[in-house]
């Protein structure tokens, strides 16, 4: 990789073991979590689902879909980051490279190439590529964030168990280990099963469990037909959480 992405593979393997812990976290979580600890776990998984990666890393860094007011802009890449699931320019990068050859060699994420184990929860293997993002790696901002992302994990990590280790778990850790999958399903399961409203040319799929879960996500097929749109929903009853919010705040919709 070139240099402002860093040593990428060493960054790769530490996201692979802070996952690891990450998923680890439902043994205490199931056996030690009050009901106040689900509440909060459920509530960090929103603002890092929903503010962080499907309106901040998706839909404004990797779509420009809406323009967002700059404190949300901040906010919404502090929340991604916050959801360990990787720096705004990994996510971003990778994710445009999707797109770009969607279903086909060079996807980073498709089902039908590298297998369900792989892209589910190995593709923090795949290296992302730099062009894809070079407005962001030009943005101080989000290259801090990416040259200190595990520095900055460490320092939640810590600030949480000084506070309390049952608060590491539901506050960080067990939100973390289901934006993972829940975002992951979203790159297996909509390109394998599902329904399709429009005959795009790769093989997404909507599934309405995903698109409330994942706050607008599952509508997949919606999405691939246009990328350039903030809202993914396409019939009355498919709602779509992260564009109700994006209407809210945002400056001026595209």
């Amino acid at each position: 990789m070139i240099r402002t992405m860093g040593n990428y593979t060493r960054d790769q393997w530490l996201l692979f073991f802070a996952q690891i812990i990450a998923h680890l976290s439902i043994i205490p979580m199931i056996m030690y979590g009050s009901w106040y600890h689900w509440v909060i776990a459920i509530a960090v998984y929103f603002v890092t689902g929903c503010f962080g990666m499907t309106m901040t890393y998706h839909r404004l860094l990797s779509h420009y879909s809406w323009k967002a007011p700059k404190w949300f802009h901040y906010f919404g890449t502090l929340a991604g980051t916050y959801g360990l699931t990787g720096s705004s320019i990994g996510w971003v990068a990778i994710h445009k490279e999707h797109h770009r050859h969607t279903d086909m060699e060079g996807d980073p994420h498709a089902p039908g190439i590298k297998g369900f184990i792989k892209v589910q929860w190995l593709s923090m293997f795949y290296t992302p590529k730099p062009r894809y993002v070079i407005k962001l790696i030009r943005d101080s901002f989000h290259t801090f964030l990416h040259k200190y992302y595990f520095l900055i994990h460490l320092g939640i990590a810590v600030t949480w168990y000084a506070i309390d280790p049952m608060l590491m778990v539901a506050a960080y850790l067990f939100p973390a280990m289901i934006l993972w999958n829940a975002g992951s399903f979203i790159n297996t399961l909509t390109h394998t099963i599902g329904y399709r409203n429009h005959d795009t040319k790769d093989g997404s799929t909507n599934i309405p469990l995903l698109g409330f879960l994942m706050w607008g996500e599952g509508w997949h097929n919606n999405h691939h037909k246009n990328p350039g749109s903030a809202d993914f929903q396409h019939k009355w009853w498919e709602f779509d959480v992260g564009h109700q919010f994006i209407k809210l705040i945002s400056v001026k919709e595209k």
